[in-house]
């Protein structure tokens, strides 16, 4: 893969005022790299971020024989797509299922790569009250009935914005206090959207489509799902990007480090965590449409505790277990690995502001703070596991979070404003610019294809 060089000099020139004097300029011609056939078309694409929307779109555009190369700031590709195999079996650190998988395009990619898939059933579940208690499933599946039936209300029939849980404790101010009903909202809306209900958007947090099917998980690993994006196809990891000059005559000069690198257009997958902190700096800035959708649109996050056992301590066959902790988001949502990987293994989740404070905690307290939780449930002699792998999305420099969510005072048009073009050079892609399947892998996958035609469309 070869891009042409450039007689761009004045361009160059103007940028490098900006940068250090250290800075090596290197456009995508002068690197030696591993690269397969040389563009047929003539025009080249810089890719930031090797996520699924990233290889995604670098992909498409592979095949349609463009030059690409895509600059990825961690030592691995993925993005939020992240399996983890120090327990002996693969752990999803981030993205854990695919939701609703009729129909589903990321369904392609498994088929492709012949991957295994269980299905993951939310009737599977045993709930536990905060003493350790076991709460009838009749009680769960009345409630169930009520708070979606609630939810629907609030969903479809707001005419101003507010916080969800304004909302909830406005039309249903007791049912809002029952605690069964607020493990549901903590457990089922906090986990969903990412986000804690006190910055929910009550009209539009749950407008987003979905496919149909049950989720399913993919027993060898969701990273698996990568190797045919990325196949070909150049890819630099620990090149995070800070600054990126764009212009519809001169092009797309991308600044890491310590490298320039020049293209015609560029893709930026950046998650929305990433572009809030300004991180990356535009040249000249992205649009005000764009800024302020980037501000208005929140970023969530979700804590996952996986721990291996030596010997199985809860029931084999139960997928889910749910607890009522106290705290509102505090581990009380837990995964039991035991029905589709040969190992004893329990991931413990927290969600909302619970997940935003745990994550600040360094990691042994976050497996004994885990552990208290999955004492009340399985006994106070449980002991503590073996291994463990915790997370912490929102202070990952690269992330800066799990994923988006409809906050209060946003819309469906700040997540789709960021899916269109600036310029003739440059756009946007990644779960945060697609409303309709925001905070999924496919939304990310989808959006990467449509990052690719409009970056075809413009170089035509």
């Amino acid at each position: 893969m070869v891009i042409p060089p450039r007689k761009r000099s004045i361009s160059r020139r103007n940028f490098l005022k900006t940068s250090a004097s250290s800075i090596v300029v290197a456009s995508l011609f002068e690197l030696n790299l591993n690269k397969p056939n040389v563009s047929s078309s003539g025009k080249s694409v810089i890719i930031v971020g090797a996520g699924i929307a990233g290889l995604t779109a670098a992909r498409d555009l592979m095949d349609a024989g463009y030059t690409v190369l895509v600059l990825e700031a961690s030592n691995k590709i993925g993005g939020r797509i992240r399996t983890n195999r120090a327990l002996g079996v693969p752990i999803e650190e981030g993205a854990g299922w695919i939701h609703g998988p009729d129909d589903n395009p990321i369904m392609k990619l498994v088929h492709q790569m012949g991957q295994k898939t269980f299905v993951t059933k939310d009737s599977n579940f045993t709930v536990y009250d905060h003493r350790g208690q076991t709460v009838s499933n009749e009680m769960i599946s009345k409630m169930g009935e009520e708070h979606y039936e609630m939810l629907d209300l609030i969903s479809n029939g707001m005419t101003k914005d507010m916080p969800l849980s304004e909302a909830l404790e406005h039309i249903a101010p007791k049912m809002s206090r029952d605690p069964v009903f607020k493990w549901m909202t903590s457990a089922y809306t906090e986990f969903d959207t990412g986000s804690p209900v006190n910055e929910l958007s009550a009209m539009y947090f749950s407008q987003d489509d979905m496919f149909e099917g049950e989720d399913v998980v993919l027993v060898d690993g969701y990273d698996r799902l990568l190797e045919p994006l990325t196949h070909g196809i150049a890819i630099l990891t620990r090149k995070p990007v800070r600054r990126i000059a764009y212009h519809d005559r001169a092009g797309v000069f991308v600044q890491t480090d310590r490298e320039i690198f020049e293209s015609d257009f560029v893709i930026v997958t950046a998650p929305l965590g990433v572009l809030k902190s300004e991180d990356i700096e535009f040249i000249p800035p992205l649009p005000e449409t764009h800024r302020n959708a980037i501000e208005r649109v929140g970023m969530g996050d979700i804590t996952k505790v996986a721990m291996k056992f030596d010997d199985l301590h809860w029931p084999e066959n139960t997928q889910y277990f749910g607890l009522m902790t106290q705290t509102q988001g505090r581990w009380n949502y837990f995964l039991n690995h035991k029905p589709f990987i040969d190992a004893n293994v329990l991931t413990a989740l927290s969600f909302g502001n619970y997940s935003r404070m745990i994550e600040t905690m360094d990691h042994d307290y976050m497996l004994e703070d885990a552990m208290k939780a999955v004492r009340v449930m399985f006994g106070a002699d449980t002991p503590d596991p073996r291994h463990y792998i915790a997370t912490r999305w929102s202070q990952d420099p690269y992330t800066k979070g799990a994923f988006s969510y409809a906050k209060v005072g946003c819309n469906p048009y700040d997540f789709n404003v960021l899916s269109e073009p600036v310029g003739k050079c440059l756009a946007l892609a990644g779960e945060h610019t697609n409303f309709q399947y925001h905070g999924t892998v496919h939304g990310a996958h989808l959006s990467g294809k449509k990052a690719a035609k409009i970056a075809m469309k413009t170089m035509m």
